[in-house]
């Protein structure tokens, strides 16, 4: 059976950051490289005890520069992005029996959300699908049940950990640490999170069936407010309905067709360049 994971850095233990003047910027980039591949390999340990065979990790981060390799449980294979397909559907495909999101952040504008974005803290103010509020969390999970797959853990801080449980319902989640603001926060023991990701990981493996596959039924519709107006002449250029001077609205009756179009693709290319096709 097999199992993908879907990484970020910011919903990381011990991880740190603070402003740049308009985004986010990581200050321990080394350790938090390490934190995260511990954390990562303590899930894979809870996969493995619960029956998975093939475990694919996904280093969802920045240039997928994060997990390290070097480090990573033998069990696992680790899986680099960039360019191409649309975010997260990477190697992502019918037949993993389950999803899990580790290091999960909340969307753009959450209060108590560390390190909080959509996608790019310098581009993104907002963005809707189907007019409900989103961030990466319920993207990833989109993906995922375009192609059966259930969502069956979230990890990150606890805004985070509360945004999965209000799209998904049920879900496992394990919180790493809690914000008072954007980049305010207190870390649990790296230590403990890992143990509880552990059990908690095999626990949802085990209970996979139980988990929904959320879906959103077409057409589909993604309004994306930018930080610029410049970056809305962009979408423009490509296709995209002007709404007001920074927002853009992005359709379509597939929803990765819709992901692609948001990084670039024309209408309809991505889905047959890549022979992708829900189920």
């Amino acid at each position: 059976m097999k199992v993908y994971i879907m990484t970020d850095l910011e919903g990381i233990c011990g991880v740190n950051g603070c402003s740049d003047g308009t985004g986010n910027k990581i200050v321990n980039v080394e350790s938090s490289c390490r934190l995260l591949t511990e954390e990562v390999n303590a899930v894979v340990e809870g996969l493995v005890d619960g029956g998975a065979k093939e475990i694919i990790v996904i280093d969802g981060h920045g240039g997928s520069n994060s997990i390290l390799i070097e480090n990573l449980h033998p069990k696992a294979r680790l899986g680099i992005i960039g360019g191409g397909l649309a975010p997260v559907t990477y190697f992502l495909d019918s037949s993993f029996a389950a999803c899990l999101q580790i290091g999960a952040h909340a969307m753009e504008g959450v209060a108590t959300g560390f390190l909080n974005h959509t996608f790019d803290s310098h581009a993104v103010a907002n963005m809707w699908l189907n007019d409900m509020p989103v961030g990466e969390i319920a993207i990833g999970s989109l993906c995922a049940a375009y192609f059966n797959v259930p969502t069956i853990l979230v990890s990150g801080d606890k805004a985070a950990c509360q945004e999965a449980v209000d799209f998904l319902g049920r879900i496992e989640t394990v919180v790493t640490k809690a914000a008072s603001s954007r980049y305010a926060v207190v870390n649990r023991n790296p230590a403990e999170v890992c143990q509880e990701l552990r059990k908690s990981s095999e626990r949802a493996f085990l209970n996979r069936d139980k988990y929904p596959v959320k879906k959103i039924a077409p057409p589909c519709r993604l309004k994306i407010q930018l930080m610029c107006p410049n970056q809305a002449d962009e979408y423009e250029k490509r296709g995209a309905k002007r709404v007001d001077h920074q927002t853009v609205i992005l359709q379509s009756d597939d929803f990765i067709d819709l992901l692609a179009q948001r990084v670039g693709w024309a209408p309809g290319i991505h889905n047959q360049r890549f022979a992708i096709s829900g189920n």
